[in-house]
C-alpha cells in the first residue's frame, strides 16, 4: 500500500483547544456516554481504505476470536478526512470512535491533546511489547511518556536500483556489491555520475531531489523542532540533508520530475531514472508505473543506513466504551499472527519482526530478478531510528521543500533558498509557541 508522503502537502490541523475549547483538563477515561458506539453491540472503528485488512475486519464484525461478545465495526473515511473528522468529534464530546487509526505523521499531532486518547500501558501494553520493533514501540509515546498509539505497519527504506542501467556504466551491479559502494550519501553522488556519463541513454539518477532530501532526515533522530519544542530546523543535521541534495541537482543527476505524474512514470518505464530511495510500499506502486522493467531492478541498503519513512498506529480515544474490550481487539488485530495476514492480503509491513522468517514473506520476487525483498526491508525495518516528531513538524518542514522545488524547478539560488526557507519555518511554527 502506498502511504501518504510525509509532511510534504498538508499544514497540520489545530490542536483540540483551538477548535472547541480547553479539551485537556478533562477527565474521565472510558467516557462512553461521547462514544460513537453508544447503545450499539459493538464497538466503533474509524480507518482509511488500506490501512486495515477487510478480511480481519469481517471477522471483528462477526466478533473478535477469542473474546465472546466482543464486536468490531469500521467505518471507513478518507485518509486526508480522518485526523479532522477525529479532532472534530473530540472537539464536540460526541459520536467520538472507540478506536481509530493514526497515519505516521498524525499520530505527533494529538500530543498536545494526548489526554483524549488512553494510556495503553494501563491496559497491560508491556505484556506484548516484545512482539514489535523496538523504534515503532518507542514512538507510540507522549513526551510526557504516555503511550497514545499501538503498532500498527511500518514503511522501511532501501535504495531501488536498475541493475542493467548500473552494469552497462561499468559500475558494481549486485545488491552486496552495491552496498559496499555505495556506503554513504557522497558515494551515491559519485555512482550516480558515473551512471550519467557511462550508461546507455545518460540516465539521470534520481527523479527528483526532494526524495533525498526526505531520506536524509528520516535517518536522523532529530528532524525541525525537538521534544523541548525548540526549532531546530537550522541546525547541521538539516543543512546536510539540504546540501547534498542541491550537489545531486548542481551535478546534473536529478530528473527534476515529479514523482506519480506521467511523465514521472514515462521516465521510470523508459529508463530515465536509475534508483529510488524510497520505503517498502514503493514496491506495488514501482510496478505499476513501470511493469516493463521487471526483472532489471534490484534493492539494496540506503546509503548511510536505514530509515522509516510512512506506516501507522491504531489509538483508543477517552471516550472508549470498553477500554479493556477496545485493547483485546488492538492485541488481536495486530498480533504476529494477523499482520502476516494482513501482508499477504494487501502488502501492510508488519511490525512484528518474528514473521519476517516466515516462508511467506521470503518469496522471491520476479520484478527484483528473483531477489527477495523482505531481505533488505527486514533488516532495515530492525535498525530504523527512533525519530521524533514534533506537533508541529509539517508546519516547520513545508518551507524547506517549497524552497527545494524553487531550487530545482525554477532556478533560485540555493543560498538564497535555504535562508527563506528557515526564515519562513522559523517564523511559521514560532506564532505556535514553538521558541
Amino acid at each position: 500500500m502506498e502511504h501518504r508522503r510525509l509532511s510534504r502537502r498538508r499544514l497540520l490541523g489545530v490542536s483540540l483547544g483551538g477548535v472547541g475549547g480547553a479539551l485537556l483538563g478533562l477527565s474521565g477515561c472510558g467516557a462512553s456516554s461521547g462514544s460513537a458506539s453508544a447503545g450499539t453491540d459493538h464497538l466503533s472503528l474509524w480507518y482509511w481504505k488500506g490501512s486495515l485488512s477487510d478480511k480481519l475486519l469481517a471477522t471483528a464484525r462477526r466478533g473478535v476470536p477469542g473474546r465472546a461478545g466482543l464486536r468490531v465495526r469500521g467505518s471507513q473515511i478518507p485518509d486526508g478526512d480522518i485526523d479532522s473528522k477525529v479532532r472534530t468529534s473530540l472537539a464536540a464530546r460526541a459520536y467520538v470512535p472507540d478506536i481509530t487509526v493514526a497515519n505516521s505523521d498524525n499520530l505527533a499531532t494529538f500530543f498536545p491533546d494526548e489526554h483524549e486518547f488512553l494510556d495503553l500501558r494501563e491496559l497491560g501494553a508491556e505484556k506484548v511489547r516484545d512482539r514489535y520493533l523496538d523504534w515503532k514501540w518507542k514512538s507510540c509515546f507522549t513526551p510526557s511518556g504516555r503511550m497514545i498509539g499501538f503498532p500498527l505497519d511500518a514503511g522501511p527504506t532501501a535504495l531501488y536500483y536498475r541493475r542493467d542501467l548500473f552494469e552497462q556504466a561499468g559500475l558494481a551491479y549486485e545488491p552486496a556489491d552495491i552496498a559496499e559502494a555505495v556506503p554513504t550519501w557522497e558515494k551515491f553522488i559519485a555512482a550516480g555520475k558515473g551512471l550519467r556519463a557511462k550508461a546507455p541513454g545518460k540516465p539521470y539518477l534520481v527523479s527528483n531531489i526532494g526524495n533525498v532530501f526526505q531520506q536524509i532526515l528520516l535517518q536522523s533522530t532529530r528532524q525541525f523542532v525537538d521534544a523541548d519544542n525548540r526549532f531546530i530546523g537550522d541546525q547541521e543535521h538539516v543543512r546536510r540533508a539540504w546540501d547534498i541534495s542541491v550537489e545531486i541537482l548542481r551535478q546534473g543527476l536529478s530528473a527534476r520530475i515529479t514523482d506519480g505524474t506521467p511523465d514521472y512514470n514515462a521516465a521510470m518505464s523508459g529508463s530515465r531514472v536509475g534508483t529510488m530511495t524510497t520505503a517498502v510500499w514503493a514496491v506495488n506502486s514501482l510496478k505499476e508505473s513501470a511493469p516493463k522493467t521487471s526483472g532489471a531492478w534490484r534493492l539494496t541498503t540506503m546509503p548511510d543506513g536505514p530509515g522509516n519513512y510512512g506506516g501507522s498506529y491504531m489509538t483508543l480515544t477517552r471516550y472508549c466504551r470498553d477500554p479493556e474490550a477496545g485493547f483485546a481487539f488492538l492485541t488481536w488485530l495486530l498480533s504476529p499472527e494477523n499482520q502476516l495476514r494482513s501482508y499477504q492480503e494487501m502488502s501492510l509491513f508488519p511490525t512484528t519482526p518474528v514473521v519476517y522468517a516466515d516462508p511467506a514473506m521470503r518469496t522471491p520476487d520476479p520484478f527484483f530478478g528473483g531477489q527477495r525483498p523482505i531481505d533488505v526491508f527486514g533488516p532495515a525495518a530492525r535498525k530504523a531510528p527512533v525519530v521524533y516528531f514534533s506537533p508541529y513538524e509539517e508546519s516547520a518542514n513545508t518551507p524547506f521543500f517549497q524552497e527545494l522545488t524553487n531550487v530545482e524547478m525554477l532556478g533560485k539560488n540555493p543560498g538564497r533558498a535555504w535562508r527563506d526557507a528557515v526564515n519562513t519555518a522559523e517564523t511559521t511554527v514560532s506564532r505556535l509557541g514553538v521558541s
